[in-house]
């Protein structure tokens, strides 16, 4: 290893181990593999191939009665430098922006994200290997107040927003800025993979309120994740994947596998045409079925939420849809493992 490109990467690891608990804004997704950022930093240029475009959808809880939850997330990631003469030492970047938005658009949550990566590779196969990611997001929330109404427009008509809200305390959440980081363990073969890692966002509790009330604060959040990846068969894979989330005041998880066939004609050194069908649960909240496609260098996907949640609205049914879009460099490495998050 040159010794410029060894010192940069051992700075970036011992900045990684100063950063372990830290946060940025966290979507809630079932198809979370589509946004590796929200996951791990260093998950920032893991992917098998130079770069990729990732964008997942969600809308939630849609129903007659009630506007629905929307969450985007699109990310763009990719090995930014590659160390000469051993390309499995490199250094990865990526960008993410995630937006919630409900109450017909009166609510907006909007996070910007920026990370970089270091990987290391800790035998000549590259067998076993080592990554360390640092991140930092700007984070701002917009409640448009003229689209909302309150008890004091009430007027013989209906409701009157032209009429002041004589609601003095609220106010737009100040846009805030944080830092998050982590560090993954990978351990490959010619026909399977295993990887895990632990990451921190929010290393300080920001204040977020629109009440001006300093008592509310978003807590740190831990992030720990795992996947594997093997052949079946010839033309057969299988991918699996969970993650488990801690604050301070909640805890869940998710985890989940996917199938994927290949289908057609395939030669070794182009991209498999793949049919993906796999199914997530997420504690005590939702299962969710999935299925895509990969081909060439595209990757579509979708899936639905099945409500398991004892949580009873009158809203009637509320369904949840989640659909996927990734686009790969056409360069990928030697012999990978077809996987959707990859």
């Amino acid at each position: 290893m040159q010794k410029p490109f060894k010192y940069y990467c051992i700075a970036m690891m011992v900045c990684c181990a100063f950063s372990i608990r830290i946060f940025a804004q966290a979507p809630v997704l079932s198809q979370y593999f589509a946004s590796p950022l929200s996951i791990n930093p260093a998950l920032a240029g893991n992917g098998y191939s130079s770069w990729r475009i990732m964008a997942v959808r969600r809308n939630q809880w849609i129903s007659a009665a009630v506007d629905p939850l929307n969450t985007t997330s699109v990310s763009m990631d990719g090995k930014l430098l590659k160390q000469k003469g051993n390309e499995n030492n490199y250094l990865g970047a990526g960008v993410m922006f995630v937006q919630d938005q409900g109450l017909g658009g009166a609510y907006k949550n909007n996070s910007f994200n920026l990370a970089f990566s270091s990987h290391i590779s800790l035998d000549p196969e590259d067998a076993h290997s080592i990554a360390g990611g640092l991140g930092g997001s700007f984070n701002n929330t917009v409640i448009d107040y003229s689209q909302l109404s309150f008890s004091q427009q009430i007027s013989s008509s209906g409701f009157n927003r032209a009429l002041p809200t004589f609601e003095t305390n609220l106010s737009n959440v100040k846009p805030y800025s944080s830092v998050f980081g982590g560090v993954t363990y990978s351990y490959k073969t010619e026909v399977a993979n295993l990887e895990m890692g632990l990451a921190c966002y929010q290393f300080l509790s920001s204040v977020r309120t629109s009440l001006q009330d300093p008592t509310q604060l978003d807590p740190p959040r831990f992030n720990f994740h795992t996947d594997f990846q093997s052949y079946l068969g010839e033309r057969t894979t299988f991918n699996a994947n969970a993650l488990f989330s801690f604050e301070k005041y909640f805890s869940t998880y998710s985890l989940g596998f996917n199938i994927g066939n290949m289908v057609g004609n395939t030669v070794e050194d182009e991209e498999p045409t793949m049919i993906n069908t796999g199914i997530w649960y997420r504690h005590k909240q939702a299962i969710s079925p999935y299925i895509g496609l990969s081909y060439g260098v595209m990757q579509a996907g979708i899936s639905y939420d099945i409500n398991i949640s004892t949580s009873k609205t009158d809203l009637g049914p509320l369904q949840t849809f989640e659909f996927s879009l990734v686009f790969r460099s056409p360069v990928r490495v030697k012999s990978p493992v077809p996987c959707p998050w990859r």
